[in-house]
């Protein structure tokens, strides 16, 4: 950026360029500010000082956990995964006799039963905009074995990744910087990343691990009531359970006062339930929002729920 700004200051008006950093969108410039972690610059720093100085640290190794992802810490690819979409992407491999010595039998069974879903039979072309409907049928099966009440298929949206969606969810909320949304402190970036890019006004509600790191209902109120007194029209909020960063486990009593709180002061429940597969306490368990609600007596018309999941975190 100081490249940009130093050659533009050379420059004469007739020969500026169209693209500098000070004509960029201030709400992706707000991004850039947010995003920029200090602890993530320190530690880059750092790494950069062990390799023109080793011994300046008692340590010689910067592993960043930041990043959120297993493999550049060393684990290995699921071989499962890998090998069934190799075959959904290439299928003329199912007809190849050294298919079977090459990729396990049950990869090659989930395979052809993907593919059976599938028009055509053939991945990589353009299917509905809500996802490809067999796949989502196979979804909406699951969903309602987990909560033992229907699920309709025409309620799901196949995303790549939960991100795309959240960021979706978001620009269908936020209208101007007088839209807000509740979100917990502490929390994962996107949600104030989101929000910083959409313009929107961070209605923080905070998280206390003296209380087990559970939602506090009265500190939803208080944050809701001043942001509200300052003009702020709060439009949803967020809940992430399993927790991250806190690995927290919402007992039922709590997600019930939730969504009672949503129902009556008319918020969007947005419901990041990502780390559903991720309990590993024998003294807790995942309850879906959805369950809670329909537990409740409330239907679609009661209360406004959407809940993310994704495959990386489940698995």
């Amino acid at each position: 950026s100081l490249t940009l700004r130093e050659e533009e200051a050379t420059m004469s008006p007739a020969s500026a360029r169209a693209l500098t950093v000070d004509s960029l969108n201030p709400k992706v410039l707000a991004l850039a500010d947010h995003l920029r972690g200090a602890v993530a610059g320190r530690a880059q720093r750092m790494q950069k000082e062990l390799e023109t100085n080793p011994g300046l640290y008692p340590f010689d190794e910067i592993i960043y956990c930041n990043l959120s992802n297993p493999h550049y810490l060393g684990q290995q690819p699921i071989k499962f995964f890998r090998e069934v979409l190799a075959l959904c992407d290439y299928p003329h491999l199912l007809n190849c006799s050294v298919t079977s010595s090459i990729f396990s039998s049950d990869a090659i069974t989930r395979a052809r039963e993907i593919l059976d879903l599938i028009p055509g039979r053939a991945m990589g072309g353009y299917s509905h905009c809500q996802g490809t409907e067999g796949l989502r049928n196979a979804i909406a099966v699951g969903i309602a074995t987990r909560d033992a009440f229907p699920c309709n298929a025409e309620d799901i949206f196949l995303t790549d990744g939960a991100a795309a969606p959240v960021h979706m969810v978001m620009h269908l909320l936020i209208r101007d910087e007088k839209d807000g949304i509740l979100c917990p402190i502490p929390s994962h970036f996107l949600y104030t990343s989101s929000m910083a890019l959409c313009g929107a006004t961070l209605v923080p509600y905070y998280l206390d691990e003296s209380g087990g790191w559970a939602v506090s209902i009265s500190d939803l109120k208080k944050q809701l009531d001043g942001a509200r007194s300052e003009g702020i029209t709060v439009r949803g909020l967020v809940v992430v359970n399993p927790g991250n960063p806190t690995g927290q486990v919402l007992v039922k009593e709590n997600q019930c006062e939730i969504v009672e709180f949503c129902r009556i002061e008319n918020l969007v429940l947005l419901a990041d339930e990502v780390y559903q597969e991720n309990v590993y306490t024998d003294e807790k368990r995942f309850i879906s929002f959805k369950k809670i609600a329909r537990s409740m007596g409330f239907g679609e018309e009661d209360i406004s729920l959407i809940s993310f999941h994704s495959v990386s975190n489940g698995i």
